[in-house]
């Protein structure tokens, strides 16, 4: 551990060494003593360094120049110069060069031996080392009891804000406050430098020289982090005792995870009745949900979510769950997650949900989010239906690229789903329209499907679809008349042109690669 050099002017056994010049770099920490008698190669001194030398080979003006600017850029702590052997006294241009750079340049007396100084200096390190792995053992002692005894994180965090005259906020994954040293406000700026701060998560991130938000992990997992307040800058004392309370922290989010993980997997079993069986006996379900903490009574709503990530969103999603008043019950099935809302009532809860679900995934992760909601329902009975809906909702949403949709929008899939669930084949409604369209793109690497889909998006808006197909008018109409001519069909008629848009969404949905678990 490192003091600094004014501290180290303060020892007994320093008094006889005189500071000369750049006594604005005393707050500078001492992490090592060196000495060398030539200095030759500066690049080889460290950050931190305490520099003493006998001046050896400076005695020329042509050696002395930039001595001290060269030294400075190695960041040391200082250069104590042995004078009255190689140098009676040290040069006008070291002391101001040394004031110019804030370099603290001290003369050692020939009197004085080299290992008085370093004999002092080192000591008083290692003493101060001690006192300080003394000291933050005991902390951790003191913060591992906390974890251990269930006191929780706003516990350990007032007990870390008290230990480091700071103020402390303990946050999850998606940057809930879990647990604050002055109590549970939270600013939006506070969210945002987090949100900046951890796109490398696992590194600590001075926002400012008196703010820091140090991760919590375990096993390369992100669980949070802390954030962390005060009136003047951290010690290296303050970033032990940070280290150790994020250790702490990881200890409580891991115990926690195994309570959350036995939760799931009986919340999961639970759910999967509710959302398989028809029929089932309304008391003993509405028991099995009380046991758990849910009430499956009043208005409810079923969200099938899917994320565009290698990574499994459960984590995630079960930190959102837990930061909501409202009872959310959660299951994971396969890519994507189930959520079965008890609404309270008001109005546009689910779309406020799902906004602020998207807002917060927005902010963790660089990945596309897509959501499908059901009805508003009741009763239990309904939660398959409304299972199956949120399922329907979210296939049409990542085959028409939309974040949200809810099941009373899927406007015409409703009946292609009640088709294909009825055993008939969605390829009746377009194989004989459009597969003279689809040979012929596959052929000649054509777009003509492409662009009768583009033409009625656009409303047979000629100028739009050309514009939004990067093609000149001319090529449009050109198209349109190989399309006409190949499907026999004439694009003016209305009746022929939702005959077509059907089909192409019949084609669509038929040979999606978007499957929904």
């Amino acid at each position: 551990m490192s003091i600094t050099v004014k501290e180290a002017l303060e020892l007994p056994d320093i008094q006889p060494i005189k500071l000369i010049g750049g006594a604005d770099g005393l707050h500078r920490p001492i992490k090592w003593v060196t000495i060398v008698e030539i200095v030759e190669d500066v690049t080889r001194l460290q950050e931190g360094e305490f520099l003493i030398t006998t001046g050896y080979g400076l005695d020329t003006e042509k050696n002395r120049e930039h001595f001290i600017r060269k030294l400075s850029g190695q960041n040391l702590s200082a250069v104590a110069i042995h004078t009255g052997f190689y140098m009676e006294q040290v040069p006008v241009e070291f002391i101001l060069a040394a004031d110019e750079y804030g370099l603290p340049l001290f003369e050692i007396p020939r009197h004085m031996n080299f290992s008085q100084v370093t004999k002092a200096l080192l000591g008083h390190m290692l003493n101060r080392q001690l006192q300080i792995l003394q000291y933050t053992q005991q902390i951790h002692k003191e913060l591992t009891s906390l974890a251990l005894s269930n006191q929780g994180l706003p516990v350990i965090a007032a007990t870390l804000a008290a230990r480091i005259e700071a103020d402390v906020q303990v946050y999850n994954a998606v940057h809930h406050c879990l647990g604050s040293s002055k109590g549970n406000g939270v600013s939006d700026e506070i969210l945002v430098l987090l949100s900046n701060a951890f796109k490398n998560k696992m590194a600590p991130a001075f926002l400012a020289e008196n703010r820091l938000a140090y991760p919590i992990a375990a096993d390369q997992e992100y669980f949070g982090c802390l954030y962390i307040q005060r009136e003047h800058a951290f010690s290296e004392t303050d970033m032990l005792i940070i280290e150790q309370a994020s250790t702490v922290c990881a200890i409580d989010f891991l115990k926690q995870k195994a309570v959350d993980e036995a939760l799931l997997r009986i919340q999961g079993d639970f759910f999967d009745e509710l959302l398989e069986k028809i029929g089932i006996d309304e008391e003993y379900v509405r028991k099995q949900s009380r046991r758990l903490g849910y009430e499956l009574t009043g208005k409810m709503a079923i969200l099938q979510i899917q994320a565009q990530t290698d990574a499994s969103p459960l984590p995630f999603m079960q930190q959102f769950v837990s930061g909501q008043t409202r009872q959310i019950l959660l299951r994971e099935k396969q890519s994507s997650i189930v959520f079965l809302l008890k609404l309270n009532g008001k109005d546009n809860e689910i779309p406020s949900l799902t906004d602020r679900l998207r807002d917060e995934w927005d902010r963790t992760f660089t990945s596309p989010l897509h959501i499908g909601a059901s009805t508003v329902f009741e009763g239990i009975q309904s939660i398959a239906e409304g299972a199956r809906q949120a399922k329907q909702a979210l296939q049409i949403a990542l085959l028409t690229r939309q974040p949200v949709l809810h099941y009373e929008n899927i406007g015409a899939y409703e009946p292609l789903f009640q088709m294909a669930e009825a055993g008939i084949p969605l390829t009746c409604l377009y194989e004989k329209l459009l597969y003279p369209l689809i040979e012929y793109d596959r052929k000649h690497h054509a777009k003509l499907l492409d662009t009768v889909e583009c033409f009625l998006q656009n409303n047979t808006n000629m100028k739009n679809t050309a514009a939004m197909l990067f093609i000149h008018r001319h090529t449009l109409k050109y198209r349109l008349e190989q399309i006409e001519k190949k499907t026999g069909k004439d694009l003016q008629n209305t009746a022929i042109l939702t005959q077509l848009h059907l089909a192409l969404m019949a084609y669509r949905l038929d040979t999606a690669q978007c499957i929904v678990p």
